[in-house]
């Protein structure tokens, strides 16, 4: 019996292109980010057919990353909701950031919270939860730094390498990155 074949889009240069079943809003803050571990959690989600689009506090200038990565995002984060999204992932970063401040940003988390999608965070960027007022009885994890805030948040600060806890999935630090990523794919997937 022959194998049956699929048909594939392809772009003007006979590119196979990448068919998503959902999409992911990724959250970078402008400097200093864990470059690393974004590369491994947006990996994870492409293997599931999960897209990500990047957003910033700075959308007009190239982010770079704590390794000196430099990229452009896909736009600015105040024109952003949760309703086209399967989920959030914030984005940690090595040291604190006026991102974990923004109102818009914040929202993004609570708007996410509200509609249970998943929520994705690791190293300073639980903070954002925290300030969200999105922890209240939910176990995490994160930066020793934030241990406090998701204490004060009502969250439950576990300081193991990754927590899941329901939809939210959190991470210690950068070195969390692919195993993180693995998480929110099964997350997203369900």
């Amino acid at each position: 019996m022959a194998a049956e074949k699929t048909e594939q889009t392809v772009d003007e240069d006979g590119l196979a292109l990448q068919k998503y079943v959902s999409t992911v809003l990724v959250v970078v803050p402008d400097l200093g980010f864990d470059d690393q571990a974004l590369r491994h959690a947006r990996s994870c989600l492409y293997n599931v057919h999960v897209g990500t689009r990047t957003v910033s506090t700075e959308s007009e200038q190239p982010v770079m990353g704590r390794l000196q990565d430099e990229f452009q995002v896909d736009g600015g984060v105040s024109g952003e909701t949760m309703e086209p999204y399967a989920g959030v992932v914030f984005v940690g970063c090595e040291r604190e950031s006026g991102f974990l401040d923004q109102p818009d940003v914040q929202r993004l988390a609570r708007e996410a919270a509200q509609a249970g999608k998943v929520i994705g965070a690791w190293g300073r960027s639980v903070a954002v939860l925290a300030r969200a007022g999105v922890l209240a009885g939910r176990r995490v994890t994160g930066h020793p730094a934030v241990a406090g805030e998701v204490r004060r948040a009502g969250g439950r600060y576990s300081g193991r390498q990754l927590e899941r806890d329901g939809t939210l999935v959190t991470g210690l630090d950068e070195a969390v990155g692919m195993r993180l990523g693995k998480s929110l794919a099964q997350v997203v997937g369900i």
